[in-house]
């Protein structure tokens, strides 16, 4: 199991949590608070991203999008 991130459309500033297996597909089905938390934790404290809902984390711009994905991606 890997978190992977998908936006909705190319220029979204929100990314959603999903999870892909070896076997291939992706989808939220399995996710649970403590694998989103540790991520939750990282985002307050640099201040990179908010966590909106379950799965769902807002960014004010394209650069926290990519310091986030380097680090969670």
């Amino acid at each position: 199991m890997k978190i992977v991130w998908q936006r909705d459309t190319p220029t979204s500033l929100i990314l959603y949590a999903r999870i892909a297996y070896d076997h291939g597909p992706i989808t939220q089905t399995g996710l649970r608070d403590h694998d989103l938390d540790p991520i939750q934790e990282w985002c307050m404290y640099n201040r990179c991203g908010r966590r909106t809902s379950f799965e769902q984390f807002r960014f004010r711009n394209e650069a926290e999008v990519t310091m986030f994905l380097l680090k969670w991606g």
